[in-house]
């Protein structure tokens, strides 16, 4: 005999557990609210609904299965109605999770179609649950199958009203997120009705069934409440995502009775009612950066949602103004001259106490339109970021075009700093959603120097080739080396040589690094796995450096190795190895002291 707590023990609760642990790294705010919103919802809905239909025998449990019955219902029923809207909410976001939920809200869509997806089947749901309604009679074949649609077809209504042009956008995370829970729940189904756990009665059921052990009702009562489950995800999800890029940014000091008063706007609002700017500058972006660097654009993923959509603002927004700096085809004077419209922006949004009411018309003329989309999508982290690490990013840039020389390892620092450390900062002010941290914002930086570094090492043939530029400090190296680099034949210094220099700048990394990592502990818990996870990639790049025969053209992680990294990262699995490998390099080297926009932007 199997008990009604065993059905939870063995098959529900271990379920649970696993997509628990499985998304544990990527635990946001917003999964807490769906949790917690849902099952509550789920619980004060479902309590009276199912007293009333086992009131009524339409299914009854075997008494010595079950530890406690509380009004008609067993104590483990209960806990069912919690335990499988968090298995289902769990599930669907591990499957949409992957994907910006505002790729899937479209402004621009035709409005009559958009009427019609909307309000037909809110009209087909409401006359079957009226219809449910009046062939719910107790005692008669149908009424166990009529309770499930009038209970159900409401809240589909509802929620079709709030999400259905998304849901059908995403209709096959859609889908998935429905079966497997669906079908899953239904084995279980089956495992407990044979067992004798509980019993379906066949005088108020029609007696069909789907399969051995599963009747038809039983059947729909899993898929329909799934299907309420899957969609309230998507309602919440889309909310979201209206009110982060419509709404602005309001940090943590939004009381719950106000975000949910936001959201349930948010919810109501058609995709038509929506500002089409926000959401085709973020497309614009988006779109930069799955050109650009398709692995940020993958690696972003493990990142919350929210921080996700500003982090790939500001990587865009850092893309779009590198792209201006580097485009060969384009005069130096007149990239230049470009590059100060940028600053004249940043300026203008940076001054204004409030939102900058900027004049993007005047700017269309002087910067191409998808620096324009990415600018303007960037005036949205206005207020969590500081103006001197967008100018610090900017003369990073003029460095480059400028043509200037790194003579000092003083100008390799500025260099770095400006490239890199900046980013660096602005990457950890949006993370933290404003909230200032003077300690990590320095060790943010360092990060970016340690990147910078270990990026320079990587590509000193490369940049050699491709730029005809030295990013090593004269002092490093002889006239004749300086010459051999900046003609782009830097193979030519040999590869004992090559391999000297990149390893004293892995050194140079190797001692910033230790230090630098542990500003990782301080940002938010749902965001340190990506942190750490870009951070381990480049530091896997020094470890390559370290252990190549000679001096490779450009030293890369392989993607399974990659894989293992981010997995390991992500979920902080502890293994041997530190920032850098176990190898040193500082026998090669003496200790040292502590248009190339790369570290922070992974190829």
């Amino acid at each position: 005999m199997l008990t009604y707590m065993e059905v939870h023990l063995y098959y529900t609760l271990p379920v649970l557990g696993l997509l628990f642990m499985i998304l544990r790294p990527f635990h946001s705010s917003q999964d807490t609210l769906k949790y917690v919103f849902l099952s509550t919802i789920a619980f004060l809905t479902a309590s009276p609904w199912d007293n009333y239909i086992v009131y009524h025998r339409a299914w009854w449990y075997c008494p010595s299965c079950v530890t406690a019955v509380i009004g008609h219902v067993p104590l483990e029923e209960y806990m069912f109605f919690i335990i499988m809207s968090l298995m289902t909410v769990a599930f669907t976001n591990l499957v949409m999770r992957w994907r910006l939920p505002s790729v899937f809200v479209k402004p621009d869509a035709p409005i009559v179609r958009s009427m019609i997806i909307r309000y037909v089947p809110i009209a087909s749901l409401l006359s079957i649950a009226i219809r449910a309604w009046s062939m719910a009679i107790p005692d008669t074949r149908f009424f166990y199958g009529a309770c499930i649609l009038w209970y159900v077809c409401p809240v589909l209504a509802l929620l079709w009203f709030g999400a259905g042009e998304y849901i059908c956008r995403r209709w096959q995370a859609v889908l998935v997120s429905i079966v497997v829970p669906t079908l899953y729940l239904c084995w279980v189904d089956q495992v407990a009705i044979a067992a004798g756990t509980w019993h379906i009665s066949l005088r108020t059921s029609t007696g069909i069934h789907v399969a051995p052990n599963l009747p038809l009702e039983e059947f729909a009562f899993w898929l329909l409440i799934n299907v309420i489950l899957v969609f309230a995800t998507c309602a919440i999800d889309r909310a979201h995502a209206i009110m982060h890029l419509c709404g602005g940014h309001q940090g943590g000091s939004q009381s719950i009775i106000s975000k949910m008063v936001n959201l349930t706007w948010a919810f109501c609002l058609s995709d038509q009612q929506l500002s089409r700017k926000p959401f085709q500058d973020s497309e614009v972006t988006w779109s930069i950066l799955r050109k650009a660097s398709y692995s940020f654009y993958t690696a972003s993923a493990v990142f919350p949602v929210n921080v996700r959509q500003d982090l790939g603002v500001l990587y865009g927004f850092c893309r779009a103004t590198d792209d201006l700096a580097d485009d060969e085809a384009v005069p130096v004077s007149k990239r230049r001259e470009q590059l100060g419209v940028v600053r004249d922006l940043v300026r203008e949004l940076f001054s204004a106490k409030r939102k900058a009411n900027v004049d993007w018309m005047s700017y269309r003329n002087q910067l191409p339109d998808s620096c324009i989309a990415s600018m303007r999508a960037f005036a949205r982290l206005r207020p969590v970021l500081e103006v001197d690490a967008v100018n610090e990013l900017l003369d990073g840039y003029e460095f480059d075009l400028t043509g200037q020389q790194i003579k000092h390892e003083k100008d390799l620092e500025y260099y770095s700093a400006c490239v890199a450390s900046s980013v660096g900062e602005l990457c950890t002010r949006v993370i933290m959603q404003g909230y200032s941290n003077h300690w990590v914002i320095k060790r943010a930086r360092d990060m970016g120097l340690v990147l910078q570094y270990t990026n320079i090492a990587r590509d000193i043939v490369t940049d050699s080739q491709q730029l005809g530029r030295c990013y090593l400090p004269r002092t490093w190296i002889t006239d004749n080396e300086y010459e051999l680099i900046v003609s782009g034949c830097a193979r030519k210094l040999g590869d004992a040589r090559l391999r000297q220099l990149a390893l004293r700048l892995v050194d140079m990394a190797k001692e910033l690094g230790d230090h630098a990592e542990r500003g990782i502990d301080r940002l938010p818990q749902d965001c340190q796995g990506g942190v750490r996870a870009a951070c381990a990639v480049y530091s896997a790049i020094g470890d390559e450096l370290i252990k190549a025969n000679g001096y490779p053209t450009r030293a890369h992680v392989s993607t399974l190795k990659r894989a293992w990294i981010v997995l390991k990262s992500v979920y902080d699995i502890k293994t041997p190895s530190s920032l850098y490998s176990s190898s040193d390099s500082s026998f090669l080297v003496n200790k040292l002291r502590k248009g190339k926009v790369r570290a922070f932007m992974i190829d």
